[in-house]
């Protein structure tokens, strides 16, 4: 499939993701029983709607599954966070509603340019070129290498993930661990008030969120993710 160019008539639209986790590598090393109990990956759905000067990236509504091990009825619970992540790109602004550890928060920043190094390295998505470019979460400690698009010249991609000379179809965080990948981009006239920036949730500075994060992982041990007993 050759790649589109952008013009006033299919700059917007919305981008079918899949994100694929690696639960094994976010338990600790002493779960091995845990491991032997539950699927290794989890596969789930986001979509990113955009225009020329906003976007919104947001889950796509599943049924939660429980997974059941041993006996007496004992289920663990892997929850998927609540997210929405906006982006106004004429007014270089941010707003996202992340729910952590049980808490809701708004966090409301400018958009920052980011830390990017893009190489030389391309492969085909969708049919489209797309560009390598990589970068280092320092409060989670992990790498991130993401795939672009330059012939879709929109600042814009996955969760927290864009600010690139082109659309971000596909993350790579830890060399596997989390996997987002475009499987669709479809070009389409959204309706009015369908993105719209998130409204509930404390109110923080991503500086702050951030804080709040590298302490909560600290007492977690490091792991992301809640495990549920029931």
């Amino acid at each position: 499939m050759p790649a589109i160019p952008v013009t006033a008539q299919n700059s917007e639209g919305i981008v079918q993701f899949e994100e694929k986790v690696n639960v094994h590598r976010s338990l600790p090393p002493d779960a091995a029983d845990m491991k032997a109990m539950i699927p290794e990956f989890r596969t789930q759905k986001n979509e990113l709607l955009f225009t020329e000067t906003e976007s919104l990236y947001r889950n796509v509504e599943e049924e939660e599954e429980d997974e059941e091990i041993g006996g007496g009825g004992v289920q663990i619970r892997m929850q998927r966070p609540e997210a929405v992540y906006y982006r106004n790109f004429a007014a270089l602004r941010k707003i996202n509603y992340q729910e952590f550890f049980g808490k809701n928060y708004l966090i409301m920043d400018t958009l920052a340019a980011g830390n990017w190094k893009i190489s030389v390295d391309s492969k085909q998505i969708l049919g489209y070129n797309c560009l390598k470019a990589t970068t280092t979460d320092t409060t989670r400690k992990r790498e991130i290498v993401a795939w672009f698009a330059d012939a879709l010249p929109l600042p814009s991609g996955p969760a927290q993930y864009g600010q690139l000379p082109g659309m971000i179809l596909e993350i790579d965080i830890n060399n596997g661990e989390i996997v987002i990948s475009a499987k669709k981009v479809e070009f389409k006239k959204l309706k009015k008030g369908e993105i719209e920036a998130p409204k509930k949730g404390e109110k923080i500075s991503d500086a702050e969120f951030q804080k709040i994060v590298a302490e909560r992982l600290r007492e977690n041990g490091g792991r992301p993710m809640r495990i549920i007993r029931n």
